[in-house]
């Protein structure tokens, strides 16, 4: 046992040596405390929200998929930063503007206009558009970034029926406040099962007057 401790605590010793090797040129406290923060900067924080909707999964993409209908039935917002634009023009990394009422994340840091805990507006980076994921990442780094996920697939529990996911992952300087527990880490998790609600009473009401 004592023998573990030792080799553990000489194999980090050796890795903070190497790690300092890396900024020759700076003082003894400022690469202790460049190291530190690339440690914290590799904690992460995580959330899934799923919900089943009693509706094809065609109804649920085609729904969440029509950003200029989301006044309608959301209080979330989606939109290109070149307004022109459809949703399906949109190539990775393009930019668009979103709005997801008290919480938010920004694609590659790209920062946006303001930043407010009650209500956060930034620019996103677009990540990726596929028939059954739409992602983006974004943040305020080396505060916080996060990537955000939405799935639609097929249910296994609702027969004719759709999963919908959210998956967020978040990794910074604060993002302990985005853990479990946490104020925002609770106000992300109400805000995610809130617009997968939406977007569950809006799809089934669809559904049903088809």
């Amino acid at each position: 046992m004592a023998e573990s401790s030792i080799r553990s605590r000489g194999k980090e010793s050796i890795a903070t040596r190497d790690t300092y090797a890396a900024w020759p040129i700076l003082s003894q406290d400022l690469r202790l405390i460049l190291f530190q923060v690339t440690v914290i900067m590799g904690q992460k924080a995580s959330l899934v929200v799923e919900v089943e909707i009693d509706a094809p999964v065609e109804v649920v993409k085609l729904l969440f998929k029509d950003f200029p209908r989301f006044p309608e039935w959301s209080s979330w917002s989606i939109e290109p930063v070149v307004s022109s634009k459809k949703i399906d023009d949109l190539m990775p990394m393009e930019k668009m503007k979103v709005d997801v009422k008290d919480a938010k994340l920004t694609a590659t840091l790209l920062v946006s206009n303001s930043f407010q805990i009650s209500q956060i507006t930034f620019l996103t980076e677009y990540q990726r558009n596929d028939p059954d994921v739409f992602e983006w990442e974004g943040g305020l780094w080396p505060l916080v970034t996060g990537r955000h996920e939405f799935s639609w697939r097929a249910s296994r529990k609702t027969p004719g029926g759709t999963t919908f996911t959210q998956r967020e992952n978040w990794h910074g300087l604060i993002v302990f406040l985005w853990k479990p527990g946490w104020i925002i880490g609770r106000s992300a998790k109400r805000n995610f099962e809130g617009f997968s609600a939406e977007v569950k009473r809006e799809a089934e009401r669809r559904a049903a007057a088809l």
